[in-house]
């Protein structure tokens, strides 16, 4: 009988191999440059990605230098292993960083920028291995983020002027979607990698919790005009008609709660809809372990991480239909994708009174969560760096 073999490109290495092989080629100190940190009263999920990711970077004995705007007053701290530099205001720290990573030495062996909106342009100064992460393109959200004169020229430097300078070097993306986009406009294919975000385990489906006993949805996000809040309580007032308790919780902050709430009192929905601002992690898990759905009408995201922690809580979802929604849900299975607003309270109505419906999504929402780790993520974007390392080398 002859002896199996195992052929070695078939065993994937783990996060702990690869930061071994980086440290040996003398990559130990990683700077990162995003525009807010996991603290700032705007985070969301790509402050929530870097930190899930660096964590376990420093783990594994990386020296990681995390660089953000501050909110308040300059100061540097630690958290979960890695080191954090809160300095300049949003807008300036662009400017700053740029000159001063082009003028001085370099204190570090490779560079992760994290490109929101504003592009830091590392290809020009990080003359070590360096690797982008965009998580999505902001296109309309520009006139959103902005003000009206500065907008336009927000689209451009992120649509035309900045994507010259990152054709040829990696770039990390969460949705394939995106990495079509980023290919249409000249990006190497060979280049442009797609890792989604992992699920926090604390996000996990508990027989013993059961769901409310009255419809309840739920909805998370920064109070922003991209998430359209405002849409999605109107078309609830249209599901209320047609099942007049269901409620819906929307968690979050942010600069539209003042108009959201005139809007909930101007359409008699103040016992159907409740603002319940920011809630303790804990509160979060629970929210979605009860709601018999979770619903967003935003209008762009590069993922849609609310929906996918939900998931993992056996909680499916009704979204529209945007490039980060299409790569977290699986349409009809994991829940509905709805084409346009028109169709949002005839979907979410749809799955709040057809139970069999609802638990065949419910059992959907749960495989797809499972595919979807952090552990996997880490190692995953580690492994891209390494890539541009050895090119370099």
């Amino acid at each position: 009988m002859s002896e199996q073999t195992v052929n070695p490109e078939s065993i994937q290495p783990t996060l702990e191999t690869i930061a071994t092989n980086l440290k040996k080629m003398g990559v130990l100190r990683i700077a990162s440059f995003a525009w807010r940190d996991l603290d700032d009263p705007d985070a969301g999920g790509s402050e929530v990605h870097a930190d899930q990711v660096f964590s376990r970077w420093a783990n594994m004995g990386l020296q990681i230098s995390h660089r953000t705007s501050c909110s308040k007053s300059p100061v540097e701290f630690d958290r979960n292993g890695y080191h954090i530099q809160q300095k300049a205001g949003r807008y300036l720290l662009f400017p700053q960083v740029i000159a001063q990573q082009t003028l001085s030495r370099h204190s570090y062996d490779a560079v992760i920028e994290i490109w929101n909106g504003v592009p830091w342009f590392s290809p020009l100064w990080a003359r070590r291995p360096h690797v982008t992460w965009l998580h999505h393109i902001h296109t309309d959200m520009w006139k959103e983020s902005l003000p009206a004169p500065l907008a336009p020229f927000g689209r451009f430097l992120e649509g035309k002027l900045a994507p010259v300078f990152y054709k040829k070097h990696p770039v990390i993306t969460l949705a394939s979607t995106t990495r079509n986009y980023l290919l249409e406009n000249g990006f190497n294919s060979d280049l442009v990698h797609v890792i989604p975000p992992g699920i926090d385990s604390s996000f996990r489906n508990d027989i013993s919790r059961p769901r409310s006993s009255t419809p309840l949805i739920c909805a998370v996000g920064r109070l922003a005009p991209v998430k359209q809040f405002d849409e999605l309580i109107r078309r609830v007032s249209e599901v209320v008609k047609q099942i007049p308790e269901v409620h819906l919780a929307i968690v979050g902050d942010g600069p539209q709660r003042t108009d959201l709430q005139a809007l909930i009192n101007d359409l008699s929905l103040t016992e159907n809809v409740s603002l319940l601002g920011r809630i303790t992690h804990e509160q979060l898990v629970s929210l979605y372990q009860s709601s018999w759905l979770l619903a967003s009408a935003s209008h762009s995201e590069g993922w849609g991480m609310t929906i996918t922690e939900a998931a993992a809580c056996g909680t499916p979802c009704v979204v529209l239909d945007n490039d980060g929604h299409r790569a977290a849900v699986r349409d009809n299975i994991s829940g509905l994708i709805v084409p346009s607003l028109d169709d949002f309270s005839l979907a979410v109505t749809r799955v709040l009174t057809d139970s069999a419906m609802r638990e065949s999504l419910s059992r959907g929402a749960l495989l797809r969560a499972e595919s979807l780790t952090w552990d996997a993520t880490a190692k995953d974007t580690l492994s891209i760096l390494l890539q541009a390392a050895q090119k370099l080398r």
